[in-house]
């Protein structure tokens, strides 16, 4: 997969399209197909056409995100911990934002930036990780 590719697709994509192209950035990363960067943005990618459904995505490909992303997850980059923030918000990505709040107990070794972005989030997001779109008429 490449991030030329994935940015030029439309902003609506058919559910099951996207799950079988998360499954394959997925599966890239997993087998060091791709790098970590791409990996991030590819999936920040796929992440904003999967908002665009409305639509939980498949628990299977969201647990598996979810694990991949929390062994990924670190404060040193500020720039890996806003697309991971944003992927983690918007597939509600339980495992990860635990591991995010936890993170949150070591702030005397993260930069101000990325320690205010953090936090930012978590006040954004409350309780209601798991369901992004609580709130929004059917789905809450």
């Amino acid at each position: 997969m490449d991030i030329n590719e994935i940015k030029n697709l439309p902003d609506r994509i058919p559910t099951e399209t996207l799950i079988s192209m998360f499954q394959n950035v997925l599966d890239q990363f997993k087998n060091n197909k791709i790098e970590k960067d791409s990996f991030l943005l590819i999936l920040s990618q796929l992440t904003d056409r999967q908002v665009m459904t409305y639509e939980l995505l498949r628990s299977d490909i969201r647990n598996d995100i979810d694990r991949t992303l929390s062994r990924l997850w670190n404060t040193d980059s500020y720039d890996e911990v806003d697309i991971i923030l944003s992927i983690v918000v918007n597939l509600g990505l339980e495992i990860c934002f635990n591991i995010i709040k936890e993170s949150l107990k070591q702030y005397k070794d993260i930069d101000k930036t990325i320690l205010d972005e953090i936090q930012g989030t978590i006040d954004e997001v409350g309780v209601n990780i798991s369901n992004p779109y609580l709130g929004l008429g059917k789905f809450g």
